[in-house]
């Protein structure tokens, strides 16, 4: 498969709060309701034993989502070929029992929530992070901060709840302030939503 890229949201004050499977429905109605979410799908190619799920895109999509630069060209129907499933805009859900770590960008760039100069933290470290466990001094005004509270400039992000945009490049797009007040509203007390891109 070719390389893989996305951007990914997720509810920034209470994002390590697992969420019911009443609320993630009333997200997921909501989010369809106001055209962000299209059709449920469910595929399953040639040789592979589990199916490839996941959401289309809704019909009011590309006005919630910013595209910068020259016009896009998405791809918006499943493949026909697994190969080509990088190329394909869909949405995903994903939930998690416990708050993860989300690597988003190759290059993950964070700064002090403080001075907001930039602060460095190895990757490999960060797999084994745990809420409220892991500090970091900032080189410049020496406050600690837990990892969790620095900025990580849309690279990365924490929770238990996700939805991502897949085939999208890193800075390709931004949401509008119309979609991240969608997110806010569908999902009642996990507000403001922040956002990051990944690069696999």
């Amino acid at each position: 498969m070719n390389s893989q890229y996305g951007m990914v949201f997720y509810p920034q004050n209470a994002c390590f709060k697992k969420v019911s499977p009443e609320h993630r429905n009333q997200v997921l109605a909501g989010l369809s309701s106001e055209g962000f979410l299209g059709e449920l799908f469910s595929i399953r190619y040639e040789g592979q034993k589990k199916a490839q799920t996941g959401y289309l895109i809704g019909d009011k999509f590309l006005k919630l989502i910013t595209f910068l630069g020259c016009s896009p060209h998405i791809a918006v129907s499943p493949p026909e070929n697994i190969a080509d499933w990088g190329n394909f805009c869909h949405i995903e859900i994903q939930q998690h029992q416990n708050p993860i770590f989300f690597k988003g960008l190759n290059n993950s760039r964070s700064s002090c929530p403080q001075c907001k100069s930039r602060v460095a933290k190895m990757l490999p470290e960060m797999q084994q992070w745990i809420p409220d466990s892991m500090h970091i001094v900032c080189p410049k005004c020496h406050q600690t901060s837990l990892v969790e509270d620095l900025n990580w400039r849309h690279s990365a992000g924490f929770g238990t709840f996700f939805i991502i945009i897949h085939s999208i490049y890193p800075n390709e797009a931004v949401p509008t302030d119309q979609l991240l007040n969608i997110f806010k509203h569908e999902s009642g007390s996990f507000e403001p939503w922040d956002y990051f891109y990944y690069e696999l």
